[in-house]
Parts: structure tokens; C-alpha cells; sequence
């Protein structure tokens, strides 16, 4: 074979290299993940320890770090479906210098019914149970003192407790690093660090129930400013107990 076409092959094999090379960069770019993006296997409760990442969990494995892109972070929470059913507690802590807070929020889920009792020691219980058309409202023992609207009602927003939405909706340059983390209670989970106006966040979802695990916030100076932890949840049923009034009426929805 001539030199000549032993060039021009060479030409067109370069070539082609290089369109196959940018198909791939262009797909990755516009969908936002490779073809074979998916979730990893979990790891045995044995695993050994990987890579640390930062931030105050401890006990956890990490493993896999995600590249910086929101897109992948939305990817992966589109497939983060919550439980029907659940109880779990949330302590929610404010920090200040020289001192600090701590409220219990006793959450329990069925259906569309939420229902979040909102412990602060020192005052009366503060209760709220969420419908699609109305939220139920009372202190302690007393009887409902008013209702809201279905758009005032979330319920996380009115307890101040973060949620994956939250990091879902966060735009692409807030969002510093992630990773998968192991937990020994809640399995595979989602890590994600951000930075969010003077704020600095830590988020971990997890991604077998689709739960908060942890949301923590410092400040410039990097002291602690606020910090959600929530405990395992109990899957399942709570039971009509956690949707009565306090006059005995069964709320459904």
C-alpha cells in the first residue's frame, strides 16, 4: 500500500475517532449522565472503610464521589420515591454564640396525611395534621384553633425541617460536591455539600426511603448556625392514634 493512502487512512480513522469521542462528550453534557449512570449496589454492613469525606457524620462509609452537577444530583433524586407510611423523629437545633436550642418534631405519614408534633421544652406541644384540603392546628391538649389553606400547609416548610426538594431545586453552582455514603441504619445515601447565600450546607437523603438523614449549616466564620438529624424511620403503619383530634374525630384524607 502506498504512503500516500496509508496517510489518507490514517486521516479518516483520526477522524472518525474524534466524532465518536465528541458524540460521547455531547451526550453526557445535554442529558446530564453517561448511558450506564445508575445507582450502586449497597454495601454489606461489614464493608471496610472507604475514602472519608468531610462534614460531622461519623460511622458511615463513602464511596463512588459524584461529579459536581446538578443535573446528576436531580437524576438521582427523580428515583427517591418516600414511603406511604412512616414515623420518624427529627431534632432540629439552633445555634448561637454561647448558647443553643434543640425542638423534636414526632412525624408520622399515611397517604396523604401528615401529621407533626413539634416538642419545645418549657412550651405546649404544637400539633399539626396535614390533608390535601386542610391543616389542623392546636397547642397541647386543646381543640384545633384555626385551619390553613393546602398552599400554607407543607408541613416541612412549617416545622423548618429541610427536605431532598430542597436540594433538588438548588441551582448548579450552589452545589460544592456529592457523594454516596453507606450508613449502618439507612443503607445507601446521597451526601451532598452546598453553598447557599452566607450559608455553607451538608444534606444526606437517604436513597432506600427517600428521607432526610441529616441537613447542617454553618456560617462564614464556620460555626454552626443550624442542624436537622433524624432518626431511622419506623416503616410502616402509625396508626389512627396519630391522626385523632383531640376531641376523638379520625381525620381522613
Amino acid at each position: 500500500m502506498s504512503r500516500h493512502k496509508i496517510t489518507l487512512l490514517s486521516v479518516a480513522a483520526a477522524l472518525l475517532l474524534a466524532v465518536v469521542l465528541m458524540g460521547s462528550v455531547w451526550f453526557i453534557y445535554f442529558t446530564g449522565r453517561p448511558a450506564d449512570f445508575t445507582l450502586p449496589p449497597p454495601l454489606p454492613p461489614d464493608a471496610s472503610p472507604g475514602v472519608s469525606g468531610p462534614g460531622p457524620v461519623s460511622g458511615g462509609t463513602s464511596y463512588i464521589p459524584l461529579a459536581v452537577d446538578a443535573r446528576n444530583i436531580r437524576t438521582l433524586l427523580a428515583t427517591v420515591e418516600r414511603p406511604g407510611a412512616y414515623r420518624q423523629t427529627i431534632v432540629c437545633t439552633s445555634y448561637w454564640p454561647g448558647g443553643e436550642e434543640s425542638v423534636t418534631h414526632l412525624w408520622a405519614r399515611r397517604g396523604g396525611l401528615t401529621r407533626v408534633e413539634t416538642l419545645d421544652e418549657g412550651h405546649p406541644s404544637q400539633n399539626r395534621i396535614v390533608t390535601p384540603d386542610v391543616t389542623y392546628v392546636w397547642t397541647g391538649d386543646a381543640m384545633p384553633s384555626h385551619t390553613v389553606s393546602p398552599e400554607d400547609a407543607d408541613a416541612e416548610a412549617l416545622s423548618g425541617v429541610p427536605t431532598w426538594e430542597d436540594v433538588a431545586a438548588l441551582p448548579q453552582e450552589s452545589i460544592v460536591s456529592a457523594e454516596y455514603l453507606y450508613l449502618p441504619e439507612e443503607g445507601r445515601c446521597l451526601r451532598v455539600w452546598t453553598r447557599e447565600a452566607v450559608y455553607q450546607g451538608e444534606y444526606i437523603v437517604s436513597l432506600e426511603t427517600g428521607l432526610l438523614v441529616r441537613a447542617a449549616f454553618t456560617g462564614a466564620d464556620g460555626q454552626a448556625a443550624y442542624a436537622c438529624d433524624a432518626q431511622a424511620p419506623d416503616l410502616g403503619d402509625p396508626g389512627d392514634l396519630y391522626f385523632t383530634l383531640p376531641d376523638g374525630k379520625l381525620v381522613s384524607g
